[in-house]
């Protein structure tokens, strides 16, 4: 190594002295690229993390190119170019080039291109041997990679530090995992060098509580010996080994307690890997922090007993204000020297700014974002229309480049970072732009993309990814019957797949954004004719008064029924059971239950939901079953009238859907989008939630109404608000409402907070609208606000309301 340099730095002098330019590869000044298809890396030493790094650039580059880069101890010729991987020990006799910072902090690095010698040389130089991985992943992804070439701009000059220290993904080897339990250790490995290109420095895994927890049927290997295996291969590229580890005993019982403690500690001991755990408060765990705090001091000392540097961190997870004020007040006055600190996961009660206050300086903050789900968790899809919901479930591929960069962004001043909750493989480009940010918040999305498509699909295809990713997330914006950018999305991805048919065949991060592409058209298609057939069946059920109830009744069975041999997109249909099983066998992705062995449909299986009733269908049946055994034939008419005219509320009157974007117009806050921004996880502002027909359906409305699935919702105790404007100063007004949802709150109405509409009211029990009077003076001056308000459960929920003009 020390001839190396010495040969290094003497030619370096020379060339300064002498002007030497004459290279047959490039020069800095004309903006041209260099050719690096004989490149060679020089210098790392075996077992290092320079090692790594060169392993890593050199499997990359092989795989992309075809070229396979030499790893040597010294340069075979000087014309040769080279790649030198070193850290700032290392190069402490060195030179930058003018202008270019030295790595000052961990995971920092330089890349520079000196061209002062007969042939280029790319300095990869880190701060520490960790950050030399981080080098290499950047030059990846500067790299113009194509079969048989492989160039750089001649002009790289980068000196760049991290943001946040903490940037990491969870990988739990577990069965609700849509994908990871079915991985072996050469595919974790895989992934766990794309998530370093982009920055990653940090993986959370999952162990199972016991060596004799059960061994799921897609896993390769029992939990326990994989999550030892995967300690180690983490450990083994210098990144911080986590482990989730929650404590569901209870810990007040002496015998309980001490026997949990043994759990943990041959736990710890099994690992040889082990940085920091986290322990969540809640969802698991149910332990009152009184309790959980003391307990934990003793886990800390059983962790040093084989980790002795290893950190203990706890969230407040589903802490009530009560629960809060016993964490924050334990934090001030005992200052535990055992706990490094606090995690803000999902269902954390208060907002991250106010957990960064209230927690003492001592203690760091690290993030918990949920950034595979859309719905019923931390950072839903804002306004999703239900019938994304009704189709995808809660973990589908869900690329949401600019609202996870967001997300990342607007809070990033509250924490010391981040470890992404994840169930698979669905979030990737997620992941992506969280380990970018948190590297550089200011790093603009779209280059992110071009960046994520260049380097893991097509290296000419950077610009047409990026457009292709931002289109699946306009996707999800507004009603999707209105949305005219599904088509055009479509059309994206099918000429990037006509472009790049042979890694079509066999690239997941490609064949994902198609199966996105033709799902989202395949739904509107289907949603256009659902809603054709119950608008034809209402119409048909509008005959009644003339043909008989039964007549009517029998017309609209039949054209309902259609619903079950739809076959509309049908092509479409077929690519998407095509595509499942590619995903299967390039990525191990489990896209339904019958055949790929997904744990539940919920669970990113969307082959599942395919075929079912995107309408009323199955109301309109159950309606149907009732109304034939009435005998009173004006009733009968009454309730088919009532089915035919739901959603009317007569002259004057407003009618709003709550869960549904496009029919909340009277949902406060008034500037969605605004609010979200201000609050993209629902704190304290109103949101969609939304449950579906499917296995497990959390309502148990396999025959209940589309409207009564989703509803309007607010959490921890923040009111529910609507607002009226340009009413009749001069009218009565009727209030129906709708009350449905998986709290079953009980909540207390109020018009312009001092009328009661109504008192306490728990959720009726089975979902049916009730009416209220408003009191005229609510209304005398031609604006209405209702607020609802929490007495018990989670939040408010509220699926429709009819305000009726008398």
């Amino acid at each position: 190594m020390a001839s190396f340099l010495a040969r290094f730095l003497s030619i370096a002098v020379t060339a300064l002295f002498c002007g030497l330019t004459n290279s047959p590869y490039a020069s800095a000044a004309d903006g041209k690229t260099l050719d690096l298809s004989k490149v060679e890396i020089v210098g790392t030493q075996d077992g290092s993390l320079p090692a790594k790094a060169a392993a890593l650039l050199t499997d990359e580059i092989e795989k992309r190119t075809g070229i396979r880069v030499p790893a040597v101890e010294r340069a075979q010729k000087q014309e040769t170019p080279t790649i030198v991987i070193q850290t700032l020990d290392q190069f402490q006799d060195g030179k930058l080039p003018d202008g270019l910072e030295p790595p000052s902090r961990d995971d920092a690095y330089a890349i520079w291109v000196d061209q002062s010698q007969p042939s280029p040389t790319i300095m990869l130089l880190g701060f520490d041997e960790r950050a030399t991985l981080y080098a290499a992943g950047r030059l990846l992804r500067l790299l113009s990679m194509t079969k048989g070439k492989l160039q750089l701009p001649a002009d790289v000059r980068i000196s760049t530090a991290p943001d946040v220290a903490i940037r990491g993904h969870q990988l739990g080897f577990r069965e609700t995992a849509n994908s990871y339990d079915a991985w072996d250790l050469k595919q974790y490995e895989q992934y766990l060098r794309d998530l370093i290109v982009f920055g990653a420095n940090a993986i959370e895994l999952i162990p199972p509580v016991s060596p004799d927890e059960p061994r799921g049927p897609l896993m390769p290997l029992h939990p326990w010996e994989m999550n030892q295996k995967l300690s180690a291969l983490i450990g083994s590229y210098g990144l911080d080994v986590w482990l989730w580890v929650p404590v569901e005993s209870d810990v007040n019982d002496p015998k309980q307690a001490e026997e949990e403690l043994n759990r943990m500690r041959t736990l710890f001991q099994s690992c040889s890997h082990i940085n920091d755990i986290f322990v969540p408060g809640g969802d698991p765990g149910h332990t009152p922090p009184g309790i959980l705090l003391p307990w934990l001091s003793r886990m800390a000392a059983a962790l040093h007993e084989t980790h002795p540097d290893a950190n203990l961190w706890v969230s407040n997870q589903g802490f009530t204000p009560e629960q809060n004020e016993v964490l924050f007040n334990y934090l001030r006055t005992s200052e535990p020297d055992w706990l490094e600190g606090i995690v803000f996961g999902p269902w954390a009660k208060i907002s991250l700014a106010e957990a960064r206050a209230r927690t003492p300086r001592k203690f760091r903050i690290r993030r918990y974002p949920d950034i595979c789900h859309t719905l019923r968790c931390q950072y839903p899809v804002p306004d999703w229309d239900p019938a994304f919901c009704q189709a995808l479930g809660r973990e589908p591929y869900n690329p949401r480049p600019r609202a996870m960069a967001h997300i990342h962004n607007s809070l990033a001043d509250f924490a010391d970072g981040f470890v992404c909750y994840s169930d698979g493989i669905t979030d990737d480009v997620n992941k992506t732009i969280w380990s970018a940010s948190g590297w550089d918040r200011n790093q603009d999305v779209e280059d992110i993309l071009r960046e994520y498509g260049r380097y893991f699909i097509g290296e000419e295809q950077g610009e047409a990814i990026a457009q292709g990713l931002l289109g699946l997330e306009e996707n999800w914006r507004g009603p999707l019957l209105a949305n005219e950018n599904i088509e055009k999305t479509l059309a994206q991805w099918q000429e990037i797949e006509k472009q790049l048919p042979e890694a079509a065949q066999t690239n997941w991060r490609l064949q994902l954004p198609i199966l996105r592409a033709h799902y989202d058209a395949y739904l509107k298609q289907r949603l256009l004719r659902h809603t054709q057939i119950e608008q034809e069946a209402k119409d048909q059920l509008r005959q009644a008064p003339k043909i008989g109830v039964k007549p009517a009744i029998d017309q609209a069975r039949k054209t309902l029924a259609q619903v079950e041999d739809d076959d509309t997109a049908h092509d479409l249909r077929s690519k998407l059971v095509e595509l499942g099983k590619l995903l299967n066998e390039s990525v191990r992705l489990q896209l339904d239950t019958p055949n790929y062995g997904a744990n539940r449909p919920d669970r990113g299986a969307v082959l599942d939901y395919l075929d079912f009733s995107l309408n009323d269908s199955p109301w309109m049946e159950a309606q149907f079953t009732e109304i034939l055994k009435l005998d009173d034939k004006q009733e009968q008419r009454r309730r088919i009238q009532q089915i035919v005219d739901w959603e009317d509320p007569g002259p004057g009157g407003y009618y709003d859907d709550l869960g549904r974007v496009g029919r909340q117009p009277h949902l406060l806050p008034a500037m969605r989008e605004n609010a979200w921004k201000a609050d993209p996880g629902f704190v304290g502002s109103s949101q969609s939630e939304f449950g579906n027909r499917v296995n497990g359906n959390l309502l148990k409305l396999n025959d209940g109404k589309l409207s009564w699935l989703n509803q309007a919702e607010t959490l921890f105790g923040t009111p529910l608000r609507m607002r009226y404007t340009d009413l009749d100063p001069s009218a009565k007004y009727r209030l129906r409402v709708t009350y449905t949802g998986r709290f079953r709150a009980t909540m207390r109405l109020l018009a312009d907070q001092s009328h009661e509409i109504h008192g306490p009211l728990p959720q009726p029990a089975e979902p049916w609208p009730i009416e209220f009077d408003i009191p005229q003076a609510a209304t005398a001056d031609g604006v209405l606000d209702l607020q609802w308000e929490l007495l018990a459960q989670r939040g408010c929920q509220v699926a429709e309301v009819w305000l009726i003009k008398q």
